[in-house]
């Protein structure tokens, strides 16, 4: 239903733009857009001013109508908020060296301890130990100045 509401205000707003652009200006009226006396054949003798005018009205009111329709609609739907992206969910995060899910871990032959898998050229490798600093000489003692 909602989805229908939108599609007719959709056809409705295209519809209220096409209107006001026939419309002339106060000065020209819908007579020179259409060609002079053809005009006044095919609108009237007001060269469709007033049937446009209420065309006009009547596709704004329901354009006003569905626009309040649909804020209804959405502000009782506030509260129960879905997503396309909230249905996908999100990967594991998977530890360097370990087998993604899903593969099989490796077998070895038996009394041999399984070896991890090489980390991949993408990982970045585990940091090595400082050497440590080699101890320095103690600093000579400060003597004592004379006078």
């Amino acid at each position: 239903m909602e989805t229908f509401l939108y599609i007719l205000l959709i056809i409705t707003s295209l519809t209220l733009m096409v209107i006001v652009l026939i419309q002339a200006g106060k000065g020209s009226g819908v007579g020179l857009s259409i060609g002079g006396g053809m005009s006044q054949t095919m609108f009237g003798g007001s060269g469709g001013k007033t049937f446009f005018m209420k065309v006009t009205t009547a596709v704004g009111a329901l354009f006003m109508l569905l626009c309040l329709v649909l804020a209804v609609i959405s502000a009782k739907n506030a509260n129960s908020f879905s997503s396309v992206l909230g249905a996908t969910a999100p990967k594991p995060v998977q530890a360097p060296g370990q087998p993604a899910a899903g593969q099989a871990l490796p077998i070895a032959p038996a009394g041999q301890p399984v070896q991890p898998q090489p980390a991949k050229a993408d990982a970045v490798p585990a940091p090595k130990p400082a050497a440590k600093p080699a101890a320095a000489a103690p600093a000579p003692a400060a003597q004592p100045k004379s006078k």
